[in-house]
């Protein structure tokens, strides 16, 4: 997993345009409808949802006042946005490194968009999500997919320029990510490759695998 010097680049990142970041992306029209048709195929009155790095919590700022929402997100600024747009909702500053807190109880859906390529240890996190999530729980994640001959999307580690410090980010092969989901005890149900972040600095759109899985098997706690 990255490591705490790492996770502060991150943080520091995401902190300083906390406040400007819808502004920047408005409403993740790049996402193409992906976590909307899927929080509406998956959500239900009253169900739990978990949004790892919630980031300013527009992902799930909308559902239905029943359903229970629990963001995480390394950055305090983004969590403090996340509040003011869900009052009702639970927002926590934590790290990738770390499993999702028991006292929030397993959770039917999550949401892991576009923060897991922060992480060098995908199999842990994933891990850490599968133990959140109740038998039969559904997870929509993405991962910057390795892909040869795909400009910028060629090697397994990359650092990147913005406007504070460089980060690292980590491109995981199909068949990585698919080893680690079983090691996760998560059932793959659809996958695409489709497009995800846009590098400001250069405009080079950067594309995810995009993967819909299902915690199959017995209680983990």
């Amino acid at each position: 997993m990255a490591s705490e010097s790492e996770e502060q680049r991150v943080r520091e990142v995401y902190g300083e345009i906390a406040e400007a970041y819808e502004a920047f992306f408005p409403t993740l029209h790049r996402y193409e409808g992906r976590v909307e048709r899927f929080l509406e195929a998956s959500v239900t009155p009253g169900s739990r949802v978990l949004d790892l790095g919630c980031g300013p919590g527009q992902l799930t700022r909308e559902l239905a006042p029943s359903v229970r929402v629990v963001g995480l997100d390394l950055s305090p600024e983004m969590i403090e946005v996340a509040r003011r747009g869900r009052p009702s909702g639970e927002y926590r500053v934590q790290s990738f490194r770390e499993p999702v807190p028991p006292e929030f109880g397993r959770f039917d859906v999550a949401l892991a968009v576009g923060c897991l390529d922060f992480c060098d240890d995908l199999p842990l996190a994933l891990g850490h999500l599968s133990a959140a999530l109740e038998p039969g729980g559904r997870l929509l994640f993405s991962v910057l997919e390795r892909r040869p001959g795909l400009e910028g999307h060629e090697e397994a580690r990359t650092r990147v320029r913005t406007a504070g410090p460089e980060v690292a980010l980590n491109f995981w092969s199909f068949e990585e990510t698919a080893r680690a989901l079983s090691s996760a005890d998560l059932l793959p149900l659809s996958y695409t490759h489709a497009p995800g972040w846009i590098q400001l600095a250069t405009q080079r759109t950067m594309y995810f695998g995009w993967w819909e899985v299902e915690r199959c098997g017995a209680s983990l706690r």
